[in-house]
């Protein structure tokens, strides 16, 4: 994709699984599910995206007159339509931050030190780590760039963040690239959306039978939304929200929100959730996902491609 460096460090992570373990004050972190599993996905605006255009003005269509239940079902119409043989597909970037929370009458979180790597402090929130990913949407495939997120309350880097993993679905077949190179692999690496998520957004925004408009007070309206509208959702529909295959681990804590631009096209998604993996705090899951319909470019080679030995 163009103006995307793949160039990656290379220590770049690949882990099986991630679970955290607590010992009398103690924080271990042993990573043993991809580190996509660690992420909460955080607000962000903007970034490779740049700016949301909203279309025709809402007012000039017969959107704006739409009850929720029929806006959200023809924006399911216009998603299935960008992907469709003949769409232009869409562009799509994701922020996610995962951050523990002590439970009412539980034990405090032994704040790990970052140079001794004994226990700083106790405290009743820890933000743990945010993971960012960017990619594209088509009717010939998918593809997707994860990459090392901010420190909390920071922008994102898009251009220069270290670069986690990649996945690409092209010609029906499905390649990943952790750091050394693509291969074929059945498993992809993803928040927010992976291939099969995508794939279920359309029936997602059907299923959104339970839609209201959020007030213009109330702080999760999407600000560079035309529209924004609340409703529930299962796991089901949206299984990758907090991690690829991540469906079992995944709790929805909220009302899903999305927000339309003026044309009635989807052009965000901010949904809550817990990653249940862990068990003695809440790892809290904020997740947004932010999409784009201009300028979507073509999927990328699946070059350089890894050697035998792991390398490229």
């Amino acid at each position: 994709m163009a103006g995307i460096s793949t160039r990656r460090s290379p220590d770049s992570p690949d882990a099986a699984a991630f679970q955290v373990h607590l010992d009398r004050g103690r924080l271990w972190l042993a990573i043993l599910i991809p580190i996509v599993l660690l992420a909460s996905v955080a607000l962000v605006r903007g970034g490779a995206l740049g700016g949301r255009s909203l279309g025709t003005p809402f007012g000039a269509g017969a959107a704006a007159n739409l009850s929720p239940a029929e806006l959200t079902a023809a924006a399911a119409d216009k998603l299935e339509a960008a992907t469709a043989k003949g769409g232009t597909g869409y562009t799509f970037e994701i922020v996610q931050t995962s951050t523990m929370v002590a439970r009412p009458g539980g034990p405090l979180i032994p704040v790990p030190d970052p140079v001794t790597r004994g226990t700083l402090r106790m405290a009743d929130r820890y933000f743990l780590n945010a993971v960012i990913e960017q990619g594209v949407v088509r009717p010939d495939g998918f593809w997707s760039q994860m990459r090392a997120g901010p420190a909390e309350g920071a922008k994102p880097d898009w251009a220069s963040a270290r670069i986690l993993f990649e996945a690409l679905v092209r010609d029906d077949t499905r390649f990943r690239d952790d750091g050394d190179g693509w291969y074929e692999a059945a498993a992809l690496p993803g928040i927010g959306l992976d291939p099969e998520t995508a794939a279920l957004l359309p029936d997602l925004l059907r299923g959104a039978t339970t839609a209201l408009d959020l007030p213009a007070g109330d702080t999760r309206v999407d600000p560079d939304a035309a529209r924004t509208i609340g409703a529930e959702a299962k796991v089901a529909d949206i299984p990758g929200v907090v991690a690829a295959d991540g469906a079992a681990f995944t709790r929805l804590t909220a009302p899903l929100v999305y927000g339309f631009d003026a044309a009635g096209r989807l052009v965000s998604v901010t949904v809550s959730a817990l990653n249940t993996n862990m068990t003695d705090f809440d790892l809290v899951i904020e997740t947004s996902i932010v999409l784009a319909y201009d300028g979507v470019a073509g999927l990328p080679e699946p070059k350089p491609a890894r050697s035998a030995d792991g390398s490229n």
